[in-house]
């Protein structure tokens, strides 16, 4: 089977925050566990780089956008490597690979007929020569009366039409705008609004039920015509004569990321691109983002990939998540409630941040990030549960009969336990369900720990050392399991844990331990965190 798994791509202003691991990480559990499967699996994603928010930010720095694109890119490439995030290709949207293949659709789709061309009038600054597109136009919102700047008011969390804005004025200047005619393309996306509703009927034990209904909405709402061209200097030029002038918009080219980032890797690994994302071949397509992505993924996509008359694969499996509060409060930057994935990262190890996230995963609902939760969390789970049982048995096999232990059959129920755990997480993962895999393998630790304790191996080692070897092994053996089970999840600490062992699984399967011969340097996988810690991170929140 061909697996495809696309994560969404982040917005080049700004640091990665809690928003973006959250969403973001089903995707990489998702690819490693098809790895271990035997799957062709590429996970892709990458820099979205072109948008008024990154001239504006350019501006005001005094910088050129792509100073500022390639800053945030570098930024966003080393924390997705340290928290774990196993791209094939993290790409970005200004690569001209990308450029070209967007180009390249956008004539044909000018020639099929499916951009036109609209005559309108837009908001436009004198001052600066210069047509305001959304982020460039400061206002007041004609619904709550409070300042906005672009299309969104933040009090009221109203999405606004531009020319609904009361006293527009250009966010650069400062200056009154006014009206001045131009010409845009068009896309013709209400031409396929029966064709999506029979994609949504088709996937709806496929897709996350926020993404069936919101899409549902979409469609009985009625689906417009979507501007495709932008009055900007930053983007990727039209390639239309007349529009020398403008950008293609970046809700038409940035979805296409996921197939050009896929092309450029297959085209270096010398793979066929078109196994992951064409009709005809054993594929499955993964599309992972939070849930104010829907609409660009079930709608806009699928509708670009169906107008391009191809045999294109539509997206078998949207994982979209709810979205993270912090301490009660909206994730917001601007007010302070927001905590960098790079902050984080600094003080936490990276699988301690993966196993929150993951197990909190708001698959269903929002999820709300507390300090004291995480701090508990980490204590009670990761080192309460799976670290403590790690511990107690390698050290006690160190300790009690250095670090060797002989191979016996193991107990038929806890293999038939694990043998079917295989069976359950990996159904969970396969459905994009990540979470509920997790609190399984978590649920089974927690039986491990009993056995430990009701079989009292501390003292049958005084009174029968081989049957407590046997218990020993047993251990072992789950450990040596489990610790599989867990390499989609906390892949830092399941390394070390197969250097402990001196052996490994590499496929997605109930196996066996051997003969068993420890490392000698066997430490503690987690650390414990004092309670003062939270009140600290408490603080260090408030004083943002």
């Amino acid at each position: 089977m061909y697996v495809l798994i696309g994560i969404s791509w982040p917005f080049a202003n700004g640091d990665l925050h809690l928003g973006h691991v959250a969403s973001s990480l089903p995707g990489d559990v998702i690819a490693r566990y098809h790895r271990l499967k035997g799957n062709h699996v590429v996970l892709v994603s990458g820099t979205d780089c072109h948008g008024t928010p990154i001239d504006i930010k350019a501006l005001k720095e005094n910088k050129s956008p792509k100073e500022i694109v390639d800053a945030c890119h570098n930024s966003f490439s080393e924390d997705w490597k340290n928290i774990g995030l196993s791209y094939d290709l993290y790409n970005r949207t200004d690569d001209p690979f990308h450029k070209e293949f967007v180009q390249n659709l956008f004539k044909k789709y000018y020639e099929k007929g499916y951009l036109y061309e609209k005559k309108e009038t837009q908001l436009y600054c004198e001052n600066c020569n210069l047509f305001l597109a959304d982020r460039y136009i400061l206002g007041t919102c004609p619904k709550c009366g409070a300042d906005i700047k672009g299309d969104e008011c933040e009090k009221c969390n109203s999405l606004l039409e531009i020319k609904d804005v009361l006293n527009p004025r250009c966010a650069i200047c400062n200056q009154a705008a006014s009206i001045k005619e131009t010409k845009n393309l068009y896309f013709t996306l209400s031409k396929f609004q029966d064709n999506l509703r029979n994609l949504v009927e088709e996937n709806k034990n496929n897709w996350r039920e926020n993404a069936v209904l919101f899409t549902e909405r979409y469609l009985n709402e009625g689906i417009p015509d979507r501007c495709a061209s932008r009055s900007l200097t930053w983007g990727i030029p039209i390639p239309i004569e007349g529009y020398e002038d403008k950008k293609i918009y970046g809700w038409f080219e940035n979805v296409w990321g996921y197939v050009t980032a896929c092309k450029k890797y297959c085209d270096a690994s010398g793979e066929n691109w078109e196994n992951y994302w064409k009709k005809g071949s054993n594929n499955k397509i993964y599309l992972v983002h939070a849930k104010d992505n829907i609409p660009f993924h079930t709608v806009i996509f699928p509708s670009l990939m169906m107008a391009t008359e191809d045999n294109y694969t539509m997206p078998n499996k949207i994982v979209s998540d709810e979205y993270i509060t912090i301490e009660g409060e909206k994730l917001s930057k601007s007010k302070g409630n927001y905590i960098a994935l790079k902050d984080l990262l600094s003080r936490y190890p990276a699988d301690a941040i993966r196993y929150y996230f993951l197990t909190n995963d708001p698959e269903k609902r929002d999820f709300n990030f507390t300090w004291t939760d995480f701090i508990n969390t980490l204590n009670s789970d990761l080192l309460g549960k799976w670290g403590n049982f790690i511990n107690r048995t390698l050290v006690f096999i160190n300790k009690s009969f250095d670090g060797k232990l002989n191979e016996y059959e193991i107990d038929s129920d806890l293999e038939n336990q694990m043998k079917n755990l295989y069976e359950e997480v990996g159904t969970t993962i396969n459905d994009g369900n990540v979470k509920e895999g997790l609190h399984l393998i978590f649920d089974f630790i927690g039986k491990a720990n009993k056995y430990f304790d009701e079989q009292k191996p501390w003292e049958l080692a005084k009174t029968n050392p081989e049957e407590c070897q046997k218990v020993l092994f047993n251990c072992t053996n789950i450990i040596y399991n489990v610790n599989n089970l867990l390499k989609p999840y906390i892949p830092f600490s399941c390394e070390k844990v197969d250097t402990y062992l001196n052996q490994q699984i590499e496929t997605w399967e109930y196996k066996k331990t051997s003969k068993l011969t420890l490392s000698e340097d066997i430490k503690p996988l987690y650390q414990r965190y004092d309670k003062s810690v939270i009140e600290e991170e408490k603080n260090r929140l408030r004083s943002k």
